[in-house]
């Protein structure tokens, strides 16, 4: 009689792995299905329905919605968020590269306070601190006050409710979503890489040219595409520092759904809103790809 003992076959080290993981990985995904597919889906499916006589949706397949975006009208507030997205977002590379590239240069400890200088004005209510610009802005604020004290000008300057100030406060508000991206690729660079370029010959502004903006691409395109699309959805900045007179996408957005009680309307101002948003991250991912690839050895 056999009594040799049966042996038994481990199973797969993918099929012992692929349980626990989707244990873990299911509470995420639901939560995504819930707080971003399904509304997602609703909004598509609203941008194709019609606004009722009093206010409210009627299930009535149309793609008015859509042919009405490219009225002259709606095409110039798309055209002014474009432009205002753009401007900041060069304004606050200007401003953040070379902030980012001394902070991650900076020792541990100065290192450390540089990004807590940054971070803690973020920590108060972005209302606030719009607020805060109001008072320094408006004619009897602090910049007018300095400005007339130093007889640079003899009455006040107009600049509150203008597009310099919504530009001001948009840069303001945005400039930590470029310098954090920013920061973070100067801080991985390699050191022996800068040291090689050195010794080859190659001069500071050359080195930077050739071998620290390559190899910080993939920050300046991770902060591009966050600058870009949280300035294209902002739209209380305008309605304050700008007086409502600087119409945003966002504004549009907000003002059908909630004044012209137009969802449809606004469904589909936000249904090609996401839609450019989608194709500049995929723009994004495509030049961080190439710039990884780029710099491989």
């Amino acid at each position: 009689m056999n009594t040799a003992p049966k042996t038994v076959k481990a199973a797969p080290a993918a099929a012992q792995k692929t349980e626990p993981e989707g244990r873990l990985t299911f509470p995420a995904s639901l939560w995504m299905v819930i707080l971003v597919a399904l509304p997602f889906l609703y909004i598509f499916i609203l941008s194709f329905l019609t606004r009722g006589a009093t206010g409210r949706v009627e299930f009535s397949f149309t793609m008015e919605n859509y042919a009405r975006i490219f009225s002259p009208v709606y095409v110039k507030i798309f055209g002014v968020t474009l432009v205002l997205a753009f401007v900041t977002v060069l304004l606050t590379l200007a401003a953040g590269y070379p902030f980012a590239y001394f902070l991650a240069r900076l020792g541990p400890k100065y290192r450390f306070l540089g990004l807590m200088l940054l971070m803690v004005p973020f920590w108060t209510s972005s209302l606030l601190r719009t607020y805060g610009w109001i008072i320094l802005l408006r004619n009897d604020g602090i910049v007018n006050t300095l400005l007339q004290w130093l007889r640079l000008t003899s009455e006040p300057l107009r600049l509150l409710y203008t597009y310099g100030a919504v530009l001001t406060g948009t840069v303001y508000m945005l400039l930590p979503f470029m310098v954090l991206p920013v920061y973070n690729a100067v801080e991985k660079l390699d050191n022996s890489l800068l040291e090689a370029s050195r010794d080859l010959g190659a001069g500071r502004f050359q080195t930077f040219r050739r071998v620290t903006l390559p190899l910080t691409v993939p920050g300046i395109a991770g902060g591009v595409t966050l600058v870009f699309i949280s300035a294209v959805g902002l739209f209380f900045i305008s309605d304050l520092l700008g007086g409502a007179k600087t119409m945003l996408l966002g504004n549009l957005i907000y003002n059908q759904m909630l004044t012209s009680r137009d969802w449809p309307f606004g469904a589909a101002l936000s249904m090609v809103m996401m839609a450019g948003v989608l194709l500049l991250l995929g723009a994004s991912n495509t030049v961080s790809a190439r710039a990884g690839k780029g710099a491989r050895p």
